[in-house]
């Protein structure tokens, strides 16, 4: 799976966050990070879409949108029905939203100081995935990057990497998969036999832990037929 990742932040050699975030894939392959320029050449970044198959919109929440250039990019690049029929050249590729805010993630939702939920905020983008036959990955939204901890960003950038990479980050048994895929390319390019030991050793138990849960879904599955068996009529008038 190839990913481009469309960033739009005004000050973006300023911002922490995004730093952050692009250090976070310098080691990752087949992922683009593709900052916009205020000038854009359309059949360039047309180009660049239909030779991925992950499109990340990557951005500050300003106003309950986006910034106004990746508005002007959105307007020019997807302008033109080049995404419409009778082609949908953009159809079936994923369209996923990074989002960061100052707000707190508490702020949001109703009854709450923001009044809406960050999805509803977003469906404008939503509808226009859905317009041009793309598939709408649920939104990474980042809340208040400056106030979190070492710990939480450690997670952030897992979480992050995932979003960017994994083609089944949101099941628990792709996460695994994606973990020990980034556990067996690190084992390849170590040469201290202790860290190799050691890496092999956190392998082997999460690899284990793989097998138990698909274990643990086999079990639930039987049950689950189990009991559709015993409620129906098996088959006779």
């Amino acid at each position: 799976m190839k990913t481009l990742i469309i960033v739009a932040h005004p000050q973006r050699n300023e911002s922490v966050t995004q730093t952050f975030f692009r250090d976070s894939l310098a080691n990752l392959d087949n992922v683009t990070w593709h900052p916009i320029e205020p000038q854009f050449d359309v059949k360039e970044e047309r180009q660049l879409l239909i030779s991925n198959d992950r499109i990340i919109l990557q951005f500050p929440l300003y106003w309950y949108s986006a910034p106004a250039l990746m508005k002007k990019w959105i307007d020019d690049v997807f302008g033109d029905t080049f995404a419409l029929a009778p082609e949908f050249v953009m159809e079936d590729r994923e369209l996923g939203l990074v989002v960061t805010t100052a707000s707190a993630g508490d702020d949001f939702g109703a009854g709450k100081p923001e009044q809406f939920t960050m999805s509803e905020i977003l469906r404008p983008f939503e509808a226009m995935t859905k317009k041009v036959k793309m598939k709408y990955l649920a939104p990474f939204v980042v809340h208040q990057f400056g106030y979190q901890t070492e710990e939480q960003h450690e997670q952030l950038l897992t979480d992050y990497q995932q979003y960017a990479t994994n083609s089944d980050f949101q099941d628990f048994s792709g996460q695994t998969k994606w973990f020990l895929a980034q556990l067996k390319n690190k084992m390849n390019k170590l040469d201290n036999e202790y860290d190799i030991i050691m890496v092999q050793s956190l392998y082997d138990q999460l690899e284990s832990g793989q097998d138990e849960l698909k274990d643990l879904q086999w079990t639930l599955s039987m049950i689950k037929n189990a009991g559709e068996d015993k409620n129906g009529n098996n088959g006779l008038d």
